[in-house]
């Protein structure tokens, strides 16, 4: 055999030797994912779902790595999910090396979270190794204005303003809010203004300029003065109180009247600061009838009411002064005194429990002793209200029991008195106004002429219709039917008034 055959056979040998036992990763594989790259670019890209589903492959991978913790944390915030996120960005700070961009974003996650205290620590811990500082101030801010810190919120958004111009804007925003719940609705409303002038285009200035319009309605609503002026045609179908049996009423004519009636109610509501309030009040009703001039009524009370204020609830103490002339001739004065306790049962709904003692002198003397109805009464109640259509329309229910001790024994009596109101807007100018009520008395004592206890059961429906022709004034159409039933015939009537009027307020 030549030579030339036998090298040939020998350098096939040796390349299929060489072949056999070449290490496998000297030919070029599939490359392997970067689960922590791909999920930083869709995370970048606003690609979140598949941000987060790359990066929990990353942290699977390599559960030790901060970086894929954080960012994992950041597209978990992307979509909301913030108790994912502060899971993935605790991990983030603790595990080495720290991410310390992570303790900014878990604070803040904690402030969506509502878990403010841990959002305050946090906190610290940023301000204490200067990370993000115009950042972690600002978010300090948001803090403490939540937790109604308001004056250290402010200082903290002033800070955040020095650190970084370009949070100008936003800090002076929330600076506004605080002032807002501090109640200093002025200040409020010139750092709002701010806002606007400095962009009246951003969206930020618009949410301001809500802000503004909603505090100038309110200053109106806070004005220390305020008045309330109303004049009402009425014609009242039985003003003698003529009773529904013809027997009982005899002779009785020309019971229905028309009346003109003008009211009057002034207030003076200081500014106190802190949980404090004060309302002074004078009220005033007079009415003229064209026929039956002895019964024109007038009416003065004054009333001073202090209040406290709780968190989610107040008390107050109304004490008030009543004069009463009828016929230009005094006919009663009285005294009243009512404690209330007010406290809210959820955002709809809120409640009220009061008693009240009132002292009543009649200063026309009686025909006889058992008709006089000097009095001391005593009374104690409570009321829910239910708020619906942001507030503006409501149902309340009411119940009080009272007890008059009079000096004459046929007017002494212990009553029960069960009321409801609503009132829905039916358009935004135009409210319906209907109240029921029930008041069912019984006489101690047997009546000295007609020898029985005397029983009454008083029934009463109201409806109003009020529409607002100008920003505080409305016109206003009432009808009222009153129902009584006595098991003593002369006090037994049925009473129509019907009244059209305007009222104005400033």
């Amino acid at each position: 055999m030549s030579k030339q055959n036998l090298v040939l056979p020998f350098l096939l040998f040796i390349f299929l030797l060489a072949v056999s036992t070449y290490p496998e990763n000297a030919y070029p594989q599939d490359k392997k994912p970067d689960y922590l790259k791909s999920g930083i670019t869709n995370l970048k890209e606003e690609n979140y779902e598949e941000a987060i589903a790359d990066l929990k492959k990353a942290r699977e991978e390599d559960p030790n790595s901060s970086v894929a913790a954080y960012f994992l944390g950041i597209a978990y915030k992307k979509v909301q999910d913030y108790k994912e996120a502060k899971h993935h960005l605790n991990d983030a700070i603790t595990l080495k090396p720290a991410v310390k961009e992570g303790v900014v974003e878990l604070a803040d996650t904690f402030y969506q979270l509502g878990e403010l205290e841990d959002a305050l620590k946090t906190l610290e811990i940023a301000e204490r190794e200067d990370i993000s500082p115009a950042q972690t101030v600002f978010l300090k801010g948001l803090v403490l204005l939540k937790t109604r810190k308001n004056l250290e919120a402010i200082e903290a958004f002033k800070k955040a303003k020095s650190l970084d111009e370009k949070l100008s804007r936003s800090a002076d925003y929330q600076i506004g809010i605080a002032n807002l719940q501090e109640g200093k609705l002025s200040e409020a409303r010139e750092v709002f203004k701010e806002v606007v002038v400095r962009d009246p285009n951003a969206d930020i200035a618009q949410f301001a300029n809500q802000y503004i319009n909603a505090i100038a309605k309110r200053l109106k609503e806070e004005r220390p003065f305020r008045v309330t002026l109303g004049i009402q045609y009425m014609y009242d179908d039985n003003v003698l109180l003529k009773p529904s049996d013809s027997a009982a009423a005899g002779d009785i004519t020309g019971e229905g009247d028309s009346v003109g009636v003008a009211t009057l109610r002034a207030e003076y509501v200081p500014k106190l600061t802190g949980p404090w309030g004060m309302k002074l009040q004078y009220s005033l009703y007079y009415n003229i009838h064209e026929d039956l001039k002895t019964h024109d009524i007038q009416s003065h009370t004054a009333a001073l009411i202090p209040s406290y204020n709780f968190k989610d609830s107040s008390i107050s103490l109304l004490t008030s002064y009543n004069y009463t002339l009828v016929d230009d001739f005094k006919y009663v004065h009285s005294v009243t005194v009512l404690p209330q306790y007010s406290f809210v049962i959820n955002q709809n709904q809120f409640a009220q429990a009061f008693v009240r003692y009132q002292f009543k002198d009649f200063l026309k003397k009686a025909i006889n002793s058992d008709e006089n109805r000097d009095s001391n009464d005593y009374a104690v109640g409570g009321s829910w209200f239910y708020l619906f259509a942001e507030n503006k329309g409501f149902l309340n229910l009411r119940y009080e029991f009272n007890k008059e001790n009079t000096d004459g024994k046929n007017w002494e009596y212990h009553g029960n008195k069960f009321s409801a109101g609503f009132l829905y807007p039916v358009m935004e100018k135009l409210k319906l106004n209907i109240g029921l009520e029930a008041y069912l008395q019984k006489y101690e004592e047997t009546h000295t002429a007609f020898d029985k206890k005397r029983k009454d059961e008083t029934y009463t429906f109201n409806t109003m219709l009020s529409y607002t022709i100008y920003e505080d004034i409305d016109i206003q159409a009432q009808y009222s039917h009153i129902k009584s039933n006595s098991n003593i015939t002369v006090y037994d009537y049925d009473r129509n008034i019907v009244s059209i009027g305007i009222e104005a307020r400033f």
